[in-house]
């Protein structure tokens, strides 16, 4: 079955006349690198079959592969297929995609916008690489931004708002589009798997419009003021026991009290100080305390002195030092003149003939016939021989005089030492004889002063803690004021989900026509239908999903189940890919309840829905074989047909060319 691009490019409208969200998703190529094996798919309807173990359930996980994550349990055979490279319908364009198969998160995944696709712009030729997975600019953000679907984080924990956030992925929604073979009799989209459970959940209050990110925000601010609400109620209570049974229940006493006791800690310290100036008053000190104090300047005057001396001292033998070593290299160029300056050549020193000395100029080198250097004369390195041996001298001379006064400030700092020891040994005993006397009185007034010091940082805490209290009380009346703010927010968008229960009780409309014209077997006196407000899992006539009886009848269900989300969503405009993929849909044949008859009403239930919803659902349906009432009717369908001569994986084959096609 084919449509036109005018067809498929007509927008999606309600009754109204108002124009829905568009979330299409079609497979139109797959192409497996390495296995030997081109797929392309129609529009609509799509049919695979094929004997058992022949790829068929393989080739549906290649497909997730290629929308989502690699599973990590694919078969041994899929390890020579390299990678997927394939078309897809995101919307109204057309993209290339090129999918190494490996599971590594960080995988580079190309894709390129189709350059037959009508809407395509110059800069849109180039290839996108992106890693598989990760909340920013991903191969998965990709394609939820490309599908118009909800990019967000949701709380881990369903029951804390503010506990930490994991994103929904383009792996997540697949959750509604492909149903495995070990999930159709069994399973609502992987319900009994915890983690898939949890976010199948999310998926469904996103695609409802049960879950509003806004709404969630306001949710979890008005759970953290109520956190701090029930902080600042523990920490009253703690004050408030704390400061019971004392007099000091308001700021004023403990202000007053503070006073009163920094008054009698004044007026201690002054008793204090008028004790400690009778100490130095008493028993003749006084001069004694002054004469240690001058001898104690008088000792860092010397020590300084000394010190100073003790540098200029080195600074002088260190001058003496150079003065040696100028005056031996002076000897030195005295003794190389007296030996050099009249040595003559007879002969050549190069060949051996005989040289006159007359054979030059005056003043000229009678060997090279140059001018001759002026060099410095015997008797001037002499007389600056005798300079520097005059200064050595002269410096001898005042280290005598240095080393003399230091010799002298030394024996007068310990001399100075000696008296300062004596003296202040006779002030510590004058002055202990005075104090042992008031012992008990400095005693008494250092007990006091403690005591009221103690008394005052005590009451500065008891000040601080009622000054908190007092803070806390219009810390509060703001939180309260908040949270109010906060609930009416709430309200007003709760009063919004109207909307959301008319699309639940749409789908549970949608799922009872469905298994109606499935003929299930009666469970009860009326067939009813109900998606359970918590779980968010159909139960028909009164009994859950997993309370059916057979694994044919839950097939049924979840075939009815699954069609009815992706048809209401169409309809409603609801952000479900439109994609629906089945496995295995007459495995339990012959089952209770799930005869020849009913496999053939499931395939004409696909066919009606293929037919009324082609131009915006891609259903694939994967199955062992097709029923002879219906396989006239789909032959021209089926997309992909396996047997044990000719399995998915094609080993004998290979494509050399291993690039994204553009």
């Amino acid at each position: 079955m084919s449509t036109s691009p005018e067809d498929s490019n007509r927008e999606l409208t309600t009754t109204t006349g108002s124009t829905l969200q568009d979330h299409r998703l079609r497979v139109v190529e797959v192409e497996l690198l390495g296995g030997g094996r081109t797929v392309r798919l129609f529009p609509s309807l799509n049919f695979v079959r094929g004997d058992i173990t022949t790829g068929k359930t393989t080739f549906v996980r290649l497909l997730r592969s290629l929308l989502g994550t690699v599973p990590d349990n694919l078969p041994p055979e899929v390890g020579h297929v390299r990678a997927l490279r394939g078309t897809l319908q995101l919307r109204r364009n057309n993209w290339h995609v090129y999918r190494p198969l490996v599971t590594t998160r960080t995988a580079p995944v190309e894709v390129a916008r189709s350059k037959t696709d009508d809407n395509v712009i110059a800069s849109d030729n180039e290839a996108i690489r992106l890693p598989a997975t990760g909340p920013e600019s991903s191969y998965s953000r990709f394609l939820l931004d490309q599908l118009a679907l909800p990019a967000v984080s949701v709380p881990e924990a369903r029951t804390d708002p503010t506990s930490r956030l994991s994103a929904v992925s383009m792996t997540d929604w697949l959750g509604y589009c492909i149903v495995t073979g070990d999930e159709l009799d069994s399973d609502v989209f992987g319900h009994k798997d915890r983690f898939k459970n949890q976010k199948r959940r999310w998926i469904f209050e996103l695609a409802y419009g049960y879950y509003d990110v806004e709404l969630a925000a306001l949710i979890a601010s008005r759970r953290g003021v109520e956190l701090r609400l029930d902080s600042l109620d523990r920490e009253a209570e703690v004050i408030r026991r704390f400061l019971e049974g004392t007099p000091f229940s308001d700021e004023t006493a403990i202000r007053t009290a503070i006073a009163q006791r920094q008054q009698a800690l004044k007026s201690m310290e002054q008793q204090q100080r008028t004790v400690a100036a009778e100490t130095v008053d008493a028993a003749e000190v006084g001069d004694l305390r002054s004469s240690v104090l001058d001898h104690r300047k008088i000792q860092d005057t010397l020590q300084a002195d000394e010190a100073r001396l003790t540098t200029q001292l080195t600074d002088l033998q260190e001058l003496k030092r150079q003065l040696i070593s100028q005056s031996a290299r002076l000897t030195r160029a005295i003794v190389a003149d007296e030996w050099l300056v009249d040595f003559d050549f007879v002969v050549c020193p190069r060949c051996g003939n005989g040289i006159e000395p007359n054979r030059a100029e005056s003043g000229h080198c009678y060997l090279c016939l140059k001018p001759e250097n002026s060099t410095t004369s015997r008797e001037a390195l002499l007389s600056e021989q005798d300079r520097v041996i005059s200064q050595v001298s002269e410096t001898d001379r005042v280290m005598e005089l240095r080393q003399s006064a230091l010799d002298k400030t030394k024996a007068n700092v310990e001399a100075n030492k000696v008296t300062l020891h004596r003296l202040a040994a006779e002030l510590d005993q004058r002055t202990a004889a005075f104090v042992s006397d008031r012992a008990a009185v400095i005693r008494a007034q250092a007990r006091d002063i403690a005591t009221v010091s103690a008394d005052i940082e005590k009451f500065h805490e008891y000040a601080q803690l009622v000054a908190r209290h007092s803070d806390q009380d219009q810390i509060r009346r703001k939180l309260e004021e908040e949270r109010e703010e906060l609930s009416h927010a709430i309200e007003g968008r709760e009063a919004n989900q109207h909307e959301a229960d008319q699309n639940l009780e749409a789908l549970e409309k949608r799922i009872l026509e469905y298994l109606e014209r499935l003929h299930i077997p009666q469970l009860a006196d009326l067939l009813t239908v109900r998606i359970n407000r918590t779980t968010f899992l159909p139960e028909v006539s009164g009994r859950s999903f997993d309370e059916l009886s057979s694994q044919g009848l839950k097939t049924l269900v979840n075939v009815a189940h699954a069609l009815a989300h992706h048809t209401v969503a169409i309809d409603r405009g609801l952000p479900i890919p439109g994609l629906l993929v089945l496995d295995g849909i007459s495995a339990n044949a012959g089952h209770e309840g799930f005869d020849r008859d009913r496999i053939g009403d499931m395939y004409r239930l696909l066919i009606e829905v293929g037919n009324e919803y082609e131009e915006h659902l891609q259903l694939i349906a994967v199955d062992n074989d097709i029923p002879a009432a219906v396989i006239d009717e789909v032959r021209d369908s089926i997309i992909l047909e396996l047997s044990q001569q000719d399995r998915l994986i094609r080993l004998a084959s290979r494509t050399p060319d291993d690039k994204l096609g553009v």
